[in-house]
C-alpha cells in the first residue's frame, strides 16, 4: 500500500457502515486493524451452520453440550450461536445479530418465544439488549412478532428477506431497527461462480437497484410525514460481487453487511485514495438527503415486475392491522417478493438441519446417545 493507494474496503467505509456478515474474529480484527471499526455483525443459519463446521469451533459445541447435559438440539444451538457472538462482540461497535428460526416464518408466537430464547441465552453472557438485535423474516408473522418484542419486551428486530416497499413499509410499522433488502435473491449464492450474473454498472443496470431506491424515497417520504415515527436504517445485504457492494450508497443503504469472501476481497483490492477533504455521499439516517440525482430515474421502473412499472404505495396503508392481512396480500400480489421470500425460507430451513445434524454428531460423541429425530 502506497500513500496514493487504500484498501477499497477503508474507501468504502467512507460512504457506509460496514457490518461483517459472518462470525469470524480474526476478520473482524483484520478490519479494525485497517481502522475500519466493523459496526455490526450479522449471520443466519447458513453462517452458524458454516462456523460449526469448522475444527476450531468443536471444541465450543462440545463444552457447550456439556455444559447444557439435558438440552435439545435447537436450545444447544441457541447456546453456541450466542457463544459464538460473544467471543467477537469486543471487535464490533454495535450489535450482534442473530436470526430467528425459519420454521416460525408464518408462526408468530414461534418467533417470539425463539426471539425470547435468544434474550435469555445473550443475558448469561452478559450482552445487553442494547447490543444484540433479532433477525426476522419479513412475512406477516415475522412483522406482527416485530411488533410484539418491540413493544412488549424492549427487544429489537431487523426484517430481513426484503424485497419490496410494501414490506418496508410494513416493518417501519412494527417498529423494526433495521431492514436488510436482498440485493440478490437468496438462490444467487448457490449458482456457480461462472455462471452468475454480475453487472459492470450494478447502480443502473441490477433489477433490484429500482426497488433499493423506492425503498429509501418511501423512508424520506415517510420522515417527512411522521416525524416523530422511527424509520428503519437500511442496512442492505446479499451481495455476490464487490462492485454491488460500492453501489449501495447511491441506492439510500446507510450500513451494508457484507459476507466474509467479499470482505476477503475489499481488503485485499486496492482503490486510489480520496482527497482529503473531498465531498462523498453518504445516504442520511434520518432520511433528511435526497437521493442522487443520477438515481432518481429508478424511481420510474420496476424491472421486477412484469409491466416495468414501479410499486404504488400508500403511507397509510395499515399493512399489520388484521393479523397483517396487508402485508400477506402485497407479497401475493408481487410474485418476484413471493417467489424469493419463499425461497429464503425453504433454504434457511435447510441451513438449520444442517447446524442440527452436526449439533446431533457431537451429542453422539459427547453423551454417548443418538438424538431422536
Amino acid at each position: 500500500m502506497t500513500a496514493s493507494t487504500v484498501p477499497i474496503i477503508v474507501s468504502a467505509a467512507e460512504q457506509l457502515e460496514i457490518d461483517v456478515d459472518t462470525l469470524d474474529v480474526g476478520l473482524s480484527q483484520q478490519l479494525k486493524s485497517l481502522g475500519v471499526h466493523p459496526n455490526d455483525m450479522t449471520s443466519n443459519q447458513f453462517i452458524v451452520a458454516d462456523a460449526l463446521a469448522t475444527e476450531e469451533n468443536q471444541a465450543i459445541l462440545e463444552q457447550v453440550i456439556r455444559d447444557s447435559p439435558d438440552a435439545d438440539w435447537l436450545t444447544i444451538l441457541d447456546k453456541v450461536s450466542v457463544k459464538l457472538c460473544s467471543l467477537n462482540i469486543g471487535n464490533i461497535s454495535g450489535r450482534a445479530l442473530l436470526q430467528a428460526s425459519p420454521s416460525h416464518a408464518y408462526n408468530a408466537e414461534g418467533i417470539v418465544a425463539h426471539a425470547l430464547a435468544y434474550d435469555r441465552e445473550f443475558a448469561a453472557v452478559g450482552i445487553t439488549k442494547e447490543r444484540y438485535c433479532i433477525k426476522i423474516l419479513t412475512t406477516g408473522a415475522g412483522m406482527l412478532a416485530s411488533q410484539i418484542l418491540q413493544s412488549q419486551h424492549g427487544i429489537q428486530t431487523l426484517g430481513t428477506g426484503l424485497f419490496s416497499v410494501p414490506q418496508a413499509l410494513a416493518a417501519a410499522q412494527a417498529g423494526c431497527l433495521y431492514i436488510s433488502p436482498y440485493y440478490n435473491e437468496i438462490l444467487a449464492h448457490f449458482t456457480p461462480p461462472a455462471e452468475r450474473l454480475v453487472y459492470e454498472n450494478p447502480a443502473t443496470q441490477h433489477p433490484m437497484s429500482p426497488r433499493m431506491a423506492h425503498i429509501y424515497q418511501a423512508y424520506r417520504d415517510l420522515a417527512v410525514a411522521n416525524p416523530s415515527q422511527r424509520v428503519p436504517v437500511i442496512k442492505a445485504a446479499s451481495f455476490i460481487a464487490m462492485n454491488e457492494v460500492l453501489a449501495m450508497p447511491e441506492l439510500g443503504a446507510q450500513q451494508t453487511t457484507i459476507l466474509a469472501p467479499t470482505l476477503v476481497e475489499m481488503i485485499s483490492g486496492q482503490t486510489t485514495a480520496r482527497p482529503a477533504g473531498s465531498k462523498v455521499y453518504r445516504p442520511s439516517k434520518t432520511y433528511a438527503l435526497e437521493l442522487p440525482e443520477a438515481t432518481l430515474p429508478l424511481l420510474k421502473v420496476d424491472p421486477l415486475r412484469a409491466d416495468g412499472v414501479p410499486q404504488v404505495f400508500d403511507l397509510k396503508t395499515d399493512y399489520l392491522g388484521n393479523n397483517a392481512a396487508g402485508l400477506e396480500a402485497a407479497i401475493a400480489a408481487d410474485p418476484e417478493t413471493s417467489r424469493r421470500i419463499k425461497d429464503a425460507v425453504e433454504v434457511f430451513q435447510k441451513a438449520e438441519l444442517q447446524a442440527k445434524a452436526l449439533i446431533d454428531a457431537a451429542i453422539l460423541k459427547v453423551r454417548g446417545v443418538t438424538v431422536a429425530a
